[in-house]
């Protein structure tokens, strides 16, 4: 079984020969301590059977020049109505380069021609509050959304038109699974009530979910934080695939396996904000057990962070958890 027959069949719910294996190796300062340390990129991706890889495209906010922190001109409210969004079929989509500097990654281009053929391809694209705070700003758009809805409601409902228009290319270009990135969530709590979201967020996510469906790809979500309150509207979406069930924002991984375990297929376990930053040794090895201990069960589980491996993780603590991760993978035959 390859990696993208392994992965779809996680999806699926098929058998498979053992939990799939992810790593979200894009924060430059990280990587480049585990070339030092271990090697290339690669190397690491091979050597622990790494069985997914990430295009990514670029913000859909493209207009104006960059500060100097790499983000681009911001809108006031007023303008978002007359807005003109550029063309979704753009190759810009695609074949990104212009990145943040501490960003290490590649474009949907370079996933499908340089990995398609050997693991499992995602898109990962910005969701409803995500690319609307390209626009106007985290704090604005959050804001927006209690406070100007009719305005929020019609600027939606355009943008996830031409993001629906947007993924037809990108899943044209080879992907496999498309992943909505929409923080929702911060520790113990939703960033917005249950109404606001069923109100604007979901029926406008519900045309980019259907659009991915419709074009035969997979369909997921990222969403730090805790979103307990939505997780059944998650499923009602249509949503597969869930990461990534964060345990330190208070999204306890056994209800989730009990309760959602059979709707949704978990891709996390490894909370990179928390456990792997501050264990070591025998209490990570412990926690790492436990997790696949819980989601591994009847399959639906993609272990992975919970985010990209941040600079203040040694290389080499990495490595001891993804070997005992291949060592947990297997199923039994």
């Amino acid at each position: 079984m390859n990696s993208k027959e392994r992965v779809s069949a996680a999806i699926r719910r098929e058998p498979a020969d053992r939990v799939p294996l992810d790593c979200w190796l894009n924060e430059r300062r990280f990587c480049d301590k585990l070339v030092e340390d271990y090697g290339p990129i690669e190397k690491f991706m091979d050597d622990f059977n790494i069985d997914m890889t990430t295009g990514y495209v670029p913000w859909p906010n493209q207009f104006g020049k960059k500060d100097d922190r790499q983000y681009y001109q911001k809108f006031e409210m007023e303008e978002l109505p007359d807005l003109e969004l550029e063309d979704p079929s753009d190759e810009k989509w695609l074949a990104n380069t212009d990145w943040h500097p501490i960003f290490r990654g590649v474009n949907v281009r370079e996933a499908v021609e340089q990995f398609g053929q050997d693991r499992f391809v995602v898109a990962h694209i910005w969701g409803m509050v995500e690319g609307t705070s390209s626009f106007l700003g985290i704090e604005n758009c959050w804001m927006n959304l209690e406070a100007e809805p009719e305005i929020m409601s019609a600027w939606l409902k355009k943008y996830s038109a031409w993001l629906a228009d947007m993924c037809e290319s990108v899943i044209d270009a080879g992907v496999d699974m498309i992943r909505i990135s929409d923080d929702w969530g911060q520790n113990d709590v939703e960033l917005f009530s249950p109404h606001t979201f069923r109100d604007l967020i979901m029926p406008n996510l519900q045309l980019v979910v259907d659009r991915i469906l419709q074009k035969g790809a997979f369909v997921g979500l990222h969403s730090d934080g805790y979103i307990m309150s939505v997780m059944d509207d998650v499923v009602d979406l249509g949503v597969q695939v869930l990461h990534p069930c964060q345990d330190s924002a208070g999204m306890d991984p056994q209800y989730v396996k009990d309760n959602y375990g059979e709707k949704l297929v978990i891709h996390g376990g490894l909370d990179v904000m928390d456990s792997l930053l501050n264990l070591n040794g025998d209490d990570l090895a412990k926690y790492v057990r436990k997790q696949f201990e819980v989601f591994k069960p009847g399959g639906g589980f993609i272990f992975n962070g919970t985010h990209m491996i941040q600079p203040d993780i040694s290389p080499a603590k990495l490595c001891e958890v993804y070997e005992l991760a291949n060592s947990l993978a297997p199923y039994s035959s």
